[in-house]
């Protein structure tokens, strides 16, 4: 059984990721809801659009951001700030926004472990052991997606860095996140 009026490939992956405007995802959840060919292809597109954002890790190297950037991702950068509160917006036209974790001293860091968790909460919803750093940026990136707003939004993200003589300090981020 096929369509007389397929929804296209390129609306079905805006669906999943969260990039439609209300009346338009609307409009293709009732198509969806009387059309078997292209609820089919919107489950195909979905678990394609989840197997994506699983491979993603959350802290990512400068290497991995560019080489995104280069596949066509639309990728924003923001600096943050140590010790104080950071309000991140996430616009609906954005794949991925990249926190600069920034203001460490990564010049003797031997080892950087990220610890992600809700403001006031102990229990970490990420954890990353080794995670990648740059040591000239004095930064580690935070990648945070669209599919992240099922999350708590105001988080703290702590660094470990750990020097070549086991000497260890961390810095604390807080983030308020905002999605559009």
């Amino acid at each position: 059984m096929s369509c007389a009026t397929p929804i296209a490939a390129d609306t079905l992956v805006s669906y999943w990721v969260g990039d439609l405007a209300p009346d338009d995802e609307a409009a293709v959840e009732e198509h969806l809801m009387g059309c078997a060919a292209c609820t089919r292809e919107s489950a195909r597109v979905a678990a394609v659009t989840e197997t994506i954002r699983g491979l993603l890790p959350p802290i990512l190297s400068r290497d991995t951001v560019e080489l995104l950037r280069a596949k066509g991702l639309r990728i924003d950068e923001r600096p943050t700030t140590p010790g104080g509160r950071t309000e991140v917006h996430f616009p609906r036209d954005l794949d991925l926004l990249v926190l600069r974790l920034g203001g460490l001293d990564l010049s003797r860091a031997a080892r950087v472990d990220v610890t992600v968790r809700p403001v006031g909460q102990s229990a970490a919803l990420v954890q990353v052991d080794g995670a990648p750093f740059d040591r000239r940026e004095g930064a580690v990136l935070l990648a945070c997606q669209r599919h992240y707003d099922v999350f708590p939004h105001d988080l703290v993200a702590e660094v470990r860095v750990t020097t070549d003589d086991g000497a260890a300090t961390t810095t604390s981020f807080t983030l308020d996140h905002h999605f559009a």
